[in-house]
């Protein structure tokens, strides 16, 4: 092997294995020279071929750093234990199609008529009601990505190294934010000792989802949620509570929107709870920030559907969502414990407790033998090697025929070898 591809080798290695982590900077060819006793010629070959292969990209005047991942995972077309989204099969078709029905017989064509940047201010009125928050720092968004995107535009210098996101955490925020600086998590929240190394930074942003966390499915405790609300109280960093799945929090406890307004950008997509075409949802920031991410919003894409805000509203009014919403509830008890049962039998697989929402975190203490899983694994939400035993198992992106022969697909998958620990 020539010795540029070996050197190339030897830094792939400290990518998987957590010494270099996607966003830092790698040591420069000149010192990489001097590590492996070779001119740098050499080294620099060996950047051009880890750069070809996605592990490395090169800014221009500072240096080489660790590429971020942007590939899309692959669901098995049928046993889709990857999206986290509840399944079209369980909305209330009718009552939606009774609904646009109505709107169209009432309004004719300005049905089609557009919103204000803002949002409807009559959907505004009816979201602040149902989630208890405050309308006149409000937005209706196409889904918590774009909340996200503004969140980066407003906040855009500087962002990777001003973002302090949990670990381990949703991947489409990592893609968009880029963090450089992560803390880790105990079972009701951040670890505080790491979360205040970390604040000793120039730390402007913390995303965190403290209701039904993705991947883990906890809750931060209240004690948890107070100390961090006294810290930003302290300290020039907002948190960004993104909102992920509060509809199926076991016990629900005061949020930060509602312990530190003044601090909290606030995000909630409707489509995790709906289905992922209900492209809608709400942010709600703090006074001085309104202003900015009214027009971040008005240069990112002006208005949201008007269409689809007119019926979100008629659906919330009607009912129709809280009973759907009970109708969800009651779907996931049954599939969890079905699929707990299914878990528990595999004495290599742990799941810990308690977990909230639609999907399952679970640690892996053996390997599968397989060149496509139905599942997400763990490093998809973590660069940390300790996670790469782990994997998210998501159970509601089905119709129940499909969910009962993914649970037999799952069983022969977990039936086959026992190799030492890998990812998911």
């Amino acid at each position: 092997m020539p010795l540029y591809a070996a050197i190339a080798d030897e830094i792939q290695d400290r990518i998987r294995l957590g010494r270099y982590t996607p966003g830092q900077k790698i040591p420069s060819i000149r010192s990489m020279a001097v590590e492996f006793g070779c001119n740098k010629l050499t080294v620099q070959k060996a950047f051009e071929r880890l750069k070809r292969h996605g592990y490395l990209e090169n800014i221009v005047g500072s240096g080489s750093y660790v590429r971020f991942s942007e590939k899309i995972g692959d669901a098995h077309p049928l046993y889709d234990f990857k999206t986290a989204y509840v399944s079209e099969a369980f909305f209330p078709y009718i009552q939606a199609r009774d609904i646009f029905t109505d709107l169209f017989d009432r309004e004719k064509s300005r049905a089609l008529a557009p919103t204000p940047v803002a949002g409807d201010p009559d959907l505004l009125r009816v979201l602040g009601a149902h989630y208890r928050v405050p309308t006149k720092r409000m937005l209706i968004i196409s889904g918590a990505q774009q909340g996200l995107d503004l969140t980066a535009k407003v906040f855009s210098a500087n962002i990777s190294e001003a973002s302090l996101f949990e670990d381990p955490t949703y991947p489409g925020a990592i893609s968009l934010f880029r963090p450089k600086h992560f803390v880790s998590l105990d079972g009701d929240g951040p670890d505080l000792g790491a979360l205040d190394r970390s604040l000793t930074r120039r730390i402007k942003l913390f995303y965190t989802m403290p209701t039904v966390h993705n991947p883990t499915g906890i809750a931060y405790s209240l004690e948890k949620k107070e100390s961090i609300a006294r810290r930003a109280e302290k300290a020039p960093f907002y948190i960004v509570e993104d909102d992920y799945l509060s509809e199926y929090q076991d016990r629900p406890i005061p949020r930060f929107v509602d312990m530190i307004p003044q601090k909290t950008i606030y995000i909630k997509s409707l489509s995790p709870t709906t289905v992922p075409d209900i492209r809608l949802g709400f942010m709600v920031v703090p006074d001085g920030l309104y202003d900015k991410f009214l027009y971040a919003k008005y240069t990112s894409d002006i208005v949201s559907t008007g269409l689809l805000q007119k019926f979100v509203k008629a659906f919330i009014q009607s009912g129709g969502y809280d009973d759907y919403i009970h109708d969800i509830r009651d779907r996931i008890g049954r599939r969890k414990e079905r699929l707990l049962g299914l878990l528990g039998a595999c004495k290599d697989l742990v799941v810990p407790e308690p977990q909230q929402g639609y999907s399952l975190w679970v640690e892996s203490r053996r390997s599968l033998d397989l060149a496509h899983v139905p599942w997400t694994p763990g490093e998809e939400f973590s660069f940390s090697p300790q996670y790469r035993s782990w994997f998210r198992i998501a159970f509601m992106n089905m119709d129940d025929a499909a969910f009962d022969k993914g649970l037999d697909h799952l069983r022969s998958l977990f039936a086959r070898g026992s190799r030492p620990p890998k990812a998911g």
